[in-house]
């Protein structure tokens, strides 16, 4: 049999991503009362089947299809029994799929095995997301879930990166340089993609909505104050409709979850509190809810000063527009002109024919009239010259290489001119970093090192 390329640590985010997949299809019937249960018998479920499949880390065994077909028979038996007879169909399916993925993790040993883990939470995750009684809570939930996919995910490359250095015999990697590694790359893949994520326009967020109402078609050209005005809503609708809707959707169990749901805004402190007192609710979330909307609550009240200066600045800025758009207009076209002519320069500067014009040049001023500055700025235009004229001749200076790299570079390409190349890195390095200035013989000394290298090449 086989040996496993997974590690500990990709098999316990493997079955913290599956666990929390069902988590969020069990807290959809929070009402019930069945779901502190019901994740006790889940992590059971994957937790039993992870152990069997990393106790296989080393050696494939006929233990993990024994476990394998017992645990698929048994969900077989469920399915019949209790999901269908408690959830039917749609959920009854969702969880015979929850229980035919735990079956596989008993024999799950490879990063195939790991990938279809995870596709299989993700499709869980995604029924429940698309719930119709889904809402913000269910986040508590949802993003660990993603933290724990990216983890396992970081887990695997950083396990099969670090099996690469010992096969290629490079060094063995420590556990602890592994652990250190995977929660780094983890923390900053969620911080990168959560920053995009709060720089991208969302659908849900407040200030996206149009305030003005629907443009009619037979005067889709109407004024647009007269819109916001006369006693509508930011979503088209008389302010006394639109407040009983509100007031009919604050009442109720699932009120709360309607009104965000509709209102597609992130939920108010008290929308908040209101969620955290649903019946059945996790202590331990409702205290976190709890929390989170008397900090919210604190947050709104610092920030209004700030916001309103931020909004009048808006307003000072929109009116300057209105008032100097064509200027606005024609700077930023110039800005982008400037940009484009920027990047056309630096692309010039990697094309032969003109890196030849600027030798030439070099050769003319410093090599033939002498004219050069004086101290460590002539030995930098020697340098910068010699480099050029090695990059017309098929030696380019990468971006990162020091001056004893290039020279490597310089020394197998062109042998006959290492000697001179040697001798104006060296001066080039003492007027760069030697606590003396350079005297005017070495920079006379560069000039004729430069045109021997001129003539060689």
């Amino acid at each position: 049999m086989t040996a496993s390329s997974l590690s500990f640590p990709v098999y316990v985010g493997l079955f913290l991503a599956q666990w929390l997949a069902v988590a969020c299809n069990a807290f959809l019937d929070i009402q019930y009362g069945s779901f502190v249960r019901e994740m006790l018998f889940w992590a059971i479920v994957f937790g039993g089947t992870s152990i069997v499949g990393w106790r296989q880390s080393h050696w494939l065994s006929g233990a993990g299809k024994v476990w394998q077909k017992a645990v698929l028979f048994i969900g077989f038996l469920l399915f019949v029994l209790v999901f269908m007879p408690i959830w039917g169909m749609p959920r009854a399916g969702l969880y015979l799929l929850a229980m035919l993925q735990a079956s596989y993790n008993c024999v799950t040993s490879g990063r195939r095995e790991m990938n279809l883990g995870l596709l299989v939470s993700l499709a869980i995750v995604l029924f429940a997301a698309s719930h119709y009684r889904a809402d913000w809570t269910m986040l508590f939930y949802l993003a660990p879930y993603i933290v724990t996919v990216v983890f396992c995910l970081v887990a695997e490359q950083v396990q099969r990166r670090g099996a690469d250095l010992q096969r290629l015999s490079l060094g063995r990697p420590s556990s602890q340089g592994q652990g250190a590694a995977i929660l780094a790359a983890t923390a900053a893949i969620v911080l990168i993609g959560g920053g995009l994520y709060l720089i991208t326009p969302q659908i849900n967020w407040p200030y996206l909505e149009w305030r003005f109402g629907q443009v009619s078609l037979q005067n889709p050209g109407g004024d647009i104050e007269q819109a916001g005005s006369g006693g509508q809503t930011g979503y088209g609708q008389p302010a006394e409709k639109a407040g009983g809707e509100q007031q009919q959707a604050v009442g109720g169990g699932e009120g709360t979850s309607q009104q965000w749901q509709a209102g597609s805004r992130w939920p108010s402190p008290a929308d908040m509190r209101a969620a955290a007192k649903r019946v059945n609710m996790p202590a331990w979330q409702a205290a976190a809810i709890d929390g989170i909307a008397d900090l919210s609550e604190s947050a709104q009240q610092a920030l209004v000063p700030a916001v309103a200066v931020i909004f009048d600045w808006w307003e000072w800025l929109k009116q300057w527009l209105r008032e100097h758009w064509l200027a606005a207009l024609l700077g930023l076209l110039a800005l982008i002109l400037l940009a484009i002519l920027l990047a056309f320069g630096a692309l010039l500067r990697e094309t032969p024919w003109v890196i030849w014009l600027i030798t030439q040049w070099d050769y003319l001023r410093l090599g033939v009239i002498g004219r050069h500055a004086g101290g460590e700025t002539a030995a930098r235009q020697y340098y910068r010259a010699m480099s050029r004229l090695f990059a017309l001749h098929d030696v380019p200076r990468a971006d990162t290489a020091n001056t004893r790299e290039y020279l490597a570079q310089i020394s197998r390409r062109h042998r006959d001119a290492r000697r001179s190349a040697a001798e104006i890195t060296g001066l080039f390095e003492a007027a760069r970093y030697g606590d003396k200035p350079l005297a005017d013989a070495h920079i006379r000394r560069m000039r004729q090192l430069y045109r021997t290298i001129y003539r060689q090449l």
